[in-house]
């Protein structure tokens, strides 16, 4: 009975001195609260931009009557010599969601050097190891707390956007181009994925390299790479459509055209070289003279949009998880 009792006192002053998941995540506040008051400093001033950015794109006219859909020579030039048009359309196509793109970056290069790497190297991770936490449960919480603040700030900046960006003129504008990767990327659910992708990219090289200078320099330059090979993949994450003709220029208004070039009968490329002439006629007796039948258009109509969004998210996340169980495999052969 005595021999029960030790054991159920041993197993009790165990428990209770494992802390809750609580208590590690203010741990983790705490020690990354500079990080977090920045993050939070970033979010409110990026959103109070976003709402000055719906009031530029507000007070521009609409280019051009609805029937023009978004064609360039049906346009009214007007709007582009107004500020607020130029103002809105560069912001909106190119200053935010490049931003948006850089602040992955610089997520990854933090949670490299300080989320991790830093801990790594000073010692304060093996202490915390000691103290009841163990290593997977110490990434964990550190991971769900920062992933958490992320993935709730940018997912507002996101909506922000997209309710900066539908403004009338938009509508109808053949500038408004969801094809641009940066514009396709800050308008959906790939943005806030990208961001957990960065934050679990720089907390595995900060595992794997438990410096802070050099897993800063390695995860953000990892990022950099990830931004801009995500590109190239996007088009083939969903069937494209096609259509087949000699007219040049078939493919619907505000569609992402991936390709369009003369075919054989076999439907192999033809090439156009010298063939550029004054009227589609003479193009097409040149290019009937090299063997072509016609001109074949791949691409994604807009219809394409949440599919590609989906797509890319769940390739994101895929390859987020992957890293993510191999930190923790990581942890599990260096740690007891």
């Amino acid at each position: 009975m005595s021999t029960t009792l030790n054991r159920s006192t041993g197993h009790a002053a165990s428990s209770s001195s494992s802390p809750s998941f609580g208590t590690l995540a203010r741990v983790v506040l705490r020690l990354h609260r500079g990080a977090l008051l920045t993050w939070g400093a970033v979010v409110v001033l990026a959103g109070a931009g976003l709402v000055w950015l719906r009031a530029e794109g507000m007070s521009v006219e609409e280019a051009g009557p609805p029937e023009c859909s978004g064609r360039l020579a049906c346009m009214s030039m007007g709007p582009v010599f107004e500020p607020d048009f130029g103002v809105h359309l560069f912001w909106s196509g190119t200053a935010v969601p490049f931003l948006l793109c850089v602040f992955s970056v610089a997520v990854a290069g933090w949670a490299g050097a300080a989320l991790t790497g830093a801990e790594q190297e000073r010692g304060t991770a093996a202490l915390a190891w000691t103290q009841s936490v163990s290593p997977r449960r110490w990434v964990a919480v550190k991971w769900a707390v920062a992933g958490g603040a992320l993935v709730t700030g940018m997912s507002l900046l996101v909506l922000l956007y997209r309710w900066a960006r539908s403004v009338p003129y938009m509508s109808v504008s053949p500038f408004d181009d969801w094809t641009d990767w940066l514009v396709f990327t800050a308008s959906g659910p790939v943005a806030p994925a990208l961001f957990l992708l960065a934050l679990t990219v720089g907390a595995y090289v900060g595992l794997l390299l438990r410096r802070s200078l050099a897993a800063l320099a390695v995860s953000a330059g990892a990022m950099f790479g990830v931004v801009q090979g995500l590109p190239l993949l996007i088009p083939h994450l969903w069937p494209t459509e096609r259509v087949f003709g000699w007219e040049l220029g078939a493919a619907p208004a505000k569609a992402w055209v991936l390709s369009e070039e003369a075919v054989d009968a076999q439907g192999q490329a033809v090439s156009m070289d010298g063939c550029y002439r004054e009227s589609d006629a003479l193009i097409r007796e040149c290019v009937e003279a090299k063997g072509g039948v016609g001109f074949e258009t791949v691409y994604h109509p807009v219809s394409h949009a949440v599919p590609l969004h989906l797509a890319e998210t769940a390739l994101i996340l895929v390859l987020t998880a992957a890293l993510a169980f191999a930190a923790l495999r990581l942890l599990r052969r260096r740690t007891p």
